[in-house]
C-alpha cells in the first residue's frame, strides 16, 4: 500500500479510521497529521480499541449516521464524553435504494447509476454536518473524526469538501476518496446483520450488486463534483455560497490545518 498505507489507523476493531493529513497543497504546505481523522461505524471497537481512540485527545466527533444507525451501533459513551459530539436526527432519502436491494432483479448496473445518482445529492443532504464541521474547525476542536456507517459515502463527500477548503488538489482528494477500495473488500458486510432484525433483508442481496455500492468508485465522489459545478460554478464557489467561507475564513483554515 505505500504512502496509502500511513494514513489507515492502527485502531483494534475499527473500521476504514485514516488520517486525512500529509496532502500536500499548491503552496507547498502540507495538511497536518492527527487532526482529521475520518471512519466507519465503532460497533467492531474492542476494548483495546477503545482506548487507542480514547488516546487520541479527540475534541470533537462528526457523526453523519441516522437516528437508526446511531441506535443500532452507538459510540461508546466513555469515547463521547467531555467531548463535542454532534449528530443529528434524520432518516436517509433512500426509499428506492432499499426497495432495489430487496428487488432479486436489481442489477449491479442499477445500483451503480442509483449511486451516481445519490452522489449528486449528499453535499446538500449533508449540509448541516460540514457547517457543523467548519464550525468546530473555526474553534480549534481538534483532532476532529467525522464518521458515518461505512466511512465512504457521506464520510467520503465531507471530507472531500474539507479536502477542497483546505486547497488539496481535486487529484488527491478523488485518490483519498477511493483508498476505501484499498483498505477493506467491497464485498464484505458492514456489521453482523440479525436475520430477525431491520437490515435482515440485506442478507438476500446479490453479493455484486451489494459489491457496487459498495465500492468508493472515482466516478461516484466524481458526481458529487459535477453537481456542485453544476449548481455553484465549481465546489470553491460552493464554499462560499453555502458555508460563508470567503477567502479570508478559508486562510485562517488553512492555517490552522496546514504546516510547512
Amino acid at each position: 500500500m505505500g504512502e496509502a498505507a500511513v494514513r489507515l489507523l492502527d485502531i483494534a476493531g475499527s473500521r476504514n479510521l485514516r488520517d486525512l493529513g500529509g496532502y500536500r497543497v499548491a503552496d507547498g504546505r502540507t495538511v497536518r497529521r492527527g487532526m482529521l481523522l475520518r471512519g466507519g461505524h465503532p460497533a467492531g471497537l474492542t476494548e483495546k480499541g477503545i482506548a487507542q481512540v480514547a488516546a487520541l485527545g479527540l475534541g470533537a466527533i462528526i457523526d453523519l449516521r441516522t437516528t437508526e444507525e446511531r441506535a443500532g451501533h452507538p459510540w461508546p459513551a466513555e469515547l463521547v464524553d467531555g467531548l463535542r459530539y454532534w449528530t443529528r436526527d434524520y432518516d436517509l432519502s433512500r426509499g428506492d435504494l432499499v426497495a432495489m436491494l430487496r428487488d432479486p432483479a436489481t442489477g449491479p448496473e442499477d445500483i451503480r447509476l442509483r449511486m451516481l445518482q445519490s452522489y449528486r445529492l449528499i453535499a446538500d443532504e449533508q449540509r448541516g454536518g460540514i457547517g457543523a464541521m467548519f464550525d468546530l474547525l473555526r474553534d480549534q476542536r481538534t483532532p476532529l473524526l467525522i464518521n458515518c456507517t461505512a466511512g465512504k459515502d457521506r464520510t467520503g463527500v465531507v471530507c472531500a469538501i474539507l479536502l477542497i477548503a483546505l486547497g488539496v488538489p481535486i487529484e488527491s482528494v478523488r485518490a483519498d476518496y477511493a483508498l476505501t477500495e484499498t483498505f477493506q473488500d467491497p464485498g464484505s458486510p458492514l456489521f453482523h446483520v440479525d436475520p430477525d432484525g431491520p437490515f435482515a433483508y440485506l442478507l438476500a442481496v446479490d453479493p455484486e450488486v451489494w459489491r457496487t455500492m459498495m465500492r468508493s468508485a472515482p466516478d461516484y465522489i466524481d458526481a458529487t463534483f459535477a453537481a456542485l459545478a453544476e449548481k455553484y460554478g465549481s465546489p470553491e464557489a460552493y464554499l462560499r455560497a453555502e458555508q460563508g467561507l470567503d477567502e479570508a475564513a478559508l486562510a485562517a483554515l488553512r492555517d490552522r490545518l496546514l504546516e510547512p
